[in-house]
């Protein structure tokens, strides 16, 4: 039997307190009451919706997904009562400015929001997310008619919102696509093609669904430069807020996928469908990307979602399940002694819940740097801009391909039992498997962090960022009995600097095609360390809440920090010799030989 899911709300609040969250959202005059004591009881009702509405149906999603017959696509039933539940509630909208109708509170609240509804659901939780990014782009991006006709009930949930960027043709390189957008003499465009990789791009939950869909205008630059993104909703709205005709907006298909069974991944087909241009002709591409750029740090937090849960049921199953007797343990003792004695399970556990520590800090102060960037004013919103920037292919990345290995790693502890169904811990690593890929495979993630956000602003703002990582190794430093932990902390972000330094003289120097051989392992080589970073700072919070409290919660967030500075950390050193060999063995195979 899976796992009943627990919250682990204790952990949250704590991530917020290790990245400043308190402290920085404070800077910015909307915030400045933003507080932990909204942020505990905002965890717990969160955590008890969780808990009773979407956990108990996360397996029954999985088992019978989404459906469709005729074009309409249909959900478990479950799903529908829990979404209607869930926009009843106001979840859909806590994180949401208050002058469209939001809760408003920062972004960074939906940090744990998100993690804890993802985590008991990841599938359900891809449809109000979704709707999240289309509201922002929406708002900053739309005409005050587009707001006053839109926003107002995809606040509510009442409509959710999807992001139309893919064609059968166009998966990353969206130069190439070719839906049409026909000026029409009203103002609107008819908007016609095919596009692919729709979430929840159809289904039953709500009676309204506005599509921001990428298109060219006639006449318009070749490549991204000619791309315009345009609102279409899948019924015609009314003048008085009513919903009209169908917008020949179709599903044709949706995808058998590998997991997140009860997400539909549409294949949807526009037919002359009525469209709004956002903004300007050409800019589409820069609009959706506010869009875009929530999503990449969204899907981090799935990421983590799915290592958190899994590591959930990997620890339970652990403490219940007899067998074998420890090495150096009594027999007399190991009568009374499950797997979470045996050392190998042990490391597996730690791995996976200090990896998991450092997954949600990145994850947070990632989404705390969204609110920089959109509401702070000056110096602090260029700050948050550039940070987020660094932080999103990093964090999308780093946190994604870990969530793949520890759910796998979940499935070892479960032995045997974790490769059947019947303990549920299996969908966890399905689940996880699509967030390398979606918003941005992680590949071009490693490019983007190299080629556009290193060079950023001449270099300051990865300056910036080392600059933090060292006075994180001074607040170490000034710890007892820690000076092990402060030196290992300190060599690697100087080998990170190091290697940073080096892989800028290629770019310096024009050697773009060497360099791009080296992003991912770069990538990998960043995330790791910035991770030591993460539970470098945990560490030092840690220790001063656990001499005021002598609180074991706090005592285990130190061994924790020590165990991944100590063991995992290290593992950095293995990417820096690959990052410095670029690619110059890369393409010596032919094509034909692999």
């Amino acid at each position: 039997m899976a796992v009943a899911y627990k919250a682990p709300v204790k952990d949250i609040v704590f991530g917020y307190e290790v990245v400043d969250t308190y402290d920085v959202i404070g800077k910015i005059p909307a915030f400045s009451d933003f507080s932990e004591d909204i942020v505990v009881p905002t965890m717990e009702e969160c955590a008890k919706f969780a808990e009773e509405v979407l956990a108990p149906i996360n397996a029954i999603g999985d088992q019978q997904g989404a459906t469709i017959e005729d074009g309409k696509v249909s959900m478990p039933p479950e799903f529908v009562d829990a979404y209607k539940r869930f926009a009843e509630a106001g979840w859909a909208s806590i994180s949401l400015p208050s002058e469209i109708g939001g809760g408003g509170m920062p972004i960074a609240l939906s940090g744990g929001t998100l993690e804890i509804l993802s985590t008991a659901n990841l599938a359900f939780g891809l449809a109000p997310g979704l709707s999240a990014g289309a509201i922002s782009a929406i708002n900053f991006h739309g005409s005050e008619e587009q707001k006053e006709k839109f926003l107002p009930k995809l606040v509510s949930g009442e409509w959710t919102g999807t992001m139309n960027l893919s064609e059968p043709q166009s998966g990353s390189d969206l130069g190439t696509i070719t839906t049409k957008a026909e000026p029409q003499d009203d103002g609107s465009y008819k908007i016609t093609g095919t596009k692919v990789w729709i979430t929840f791009g159809e289904h039953d939950m709500t009676d309204n669904i506005i599509h921001l869909v990428l298109a060219k205008v006639p006449g318009s630059p070749e490549g991204t430069k000619g791309i315009s993104m345009f609102i279409v909703p899948k019924m015609i709205v009314n003048e008085d807020g009513s919903l009209g005709e169908n917008n020949n907006v179709n599903c044709i298909s949706i995808e058998e996928k590998l997991g997140i069974h009860a997400s539909p991944t549409c294949v949807m087909e526009y037919n002359e469908s009525i469209g709004y241009l956002v903004g300007e002709e050409n800019r589409g591409l820069n609009y959706m990307f506010t869009m875009m750029n929530e999503a990449r740090v969204w899907v981090g937090g799935q990421g983590l979602a799915c290592a958190s849960g899994s590591l959930q049921g990997a620890a339970q199953y652990a403490r219940d399940r007899v067998q074998g007797r420890p090495v150096g343990m009594s027999k007399e003792d190991a009568k009374n002694s499950t797997i979470i004695d045996h050392a190998d399970v042990r490391r597996m556990l730690m791995t996976m819940k200090s990896y998991s520590d450092a997954m949600r800090y990145m994850m947070y102060d990632s989404q705390m740097m969204l609110d920089l960037s959109y509401f702070a004013e000056d110096e602090l919103k260029d700050f948050g801009e550039e940070r987020c920037g660094l932080l999103t292919p990093i964090g999308k990345s780093w946190i994604s391909d870990l969530s793949v290995e520890l759910t796998s790693t979940a499935i070892q502890v479960y032995g045997g039992m974790g490769y059947v169904e019947e303990t549920g811990i299996a969908q966890y690593f399905r689940d996880a498997r699509i967030a390398p890929i979606y918003a941005g495979t992680n590949g071009i993630q490693a490019l983007d962090l190299l080629l556009r956000k290193i060079p950023l602003d001449g270099g300051k703002a990865i300056s910036k960022l080392f600059s933090e990582m060292e006075s994180t190794v001074s607040e170490v430093e000034k710890l007892e009995n820690f000076d092990h932990l402060s030196k290992t902390l300190k060599f690697h972000i100087k080998e990170l600097k190091n290697v940073t330094e080096s892989i800028t003289s290629l770019l310096i120097d024009g050697d773009l095609a060497d360099a791009s051989g080296s992003a991912t392992p770069f990538l990998k080589m960043f995330g790791q360390v910035l991770g030591g970073h993460y539970m470098g700072k945990a560490l030092v919070k840690a220790h001063k809440k656990f001499t005021e409290s002598n609180d074991e919660f706090y005592k285990d967030k130190i061994t924790l920090s020590k165990f991944y500075i100590e063991q995992l950390l290290p593992l950095a050193s293995g990417y820096k010799d690959a990052v410095k060999s670029g690619s110059k063995d890369l393409f010596k195979i032919k094509s034909d030989s692999f």
